[in-house]
């Protein structure tokens, strides 16, 4: 089969396929650039209709607002500064902060019930709560702080080996 095909023909049907493939490519791609190249004007499309054209104007002459506009800085009055209580110190609060909101509410919560070992069992719970942010909060430092406001408001007093030394159950 491939003896019936001549050198002519071949080069040939190479030639026709290179060229219809490039005239694709640069028609499908290219178009804007080639029509500039030939000069050839395409025709504009209008992003309104051509009906909306013949409408009347639909939105009213753009003004500003009254009250509104320049002004001399020599005009413009400023209070005086006044300072806030956020300063470079001041952290986010964290998981330790509503640990311990949560133990205060716990406390206040026992202020008139004098179950020692259920506190404690809920405050256990409690612990269990926050054991996945265990690598961010201090316990013995938590523990201490609550410690003194446990002691002002419980009927009972917490020794300190008392306290859950761990997050672990």
């Amino acid at each position: 089969m491939l003896n019936a095909i001549s050198w002519q023909q071949y080069i040939t049907a190479v030639i026709l396929s290179s060229a219809a493939w490039y005239a694709y490519v640069g028609l499908r791609y290219y178009q804007p650039e080639l029509s500039a190249f030939l000069k050839i004007k395409s025709t504009k499309r209008s992003v309104v209709p051509p009906v909306a054209n013949q409408m009347t104007v639909m939105m009213g002459e753009a003004r500003s607002e009254a009250d509104t506009g320049l002004y001399n800085p020599e005009e413009l009055l400023f209070s005086n500064s006044q300072p806030d209580d956020i300063s470079d110190q001041t952290l986010p609060k964290g998981p330790a902060d509503d640990l311990l909101a949560e133990a205060q509410v716990l406390v206040n919560a026992y202020t008139e019930n004098n179950d020692k070992e259920e506190f404690l069992s809920l405050f256990k719970l409690l612990l269990d709560k926050y054991e996945v942010f265990a690598d961010e909060i201090s316990l013995p430092a938590f523990i201490k702080q609550l410690n003194k406001y446990a002691a002002e408001k419980l009927p009972f007093e917490i020794q300190a080996e008392e306290w859950p030394l761990t997050f672990a159950s």
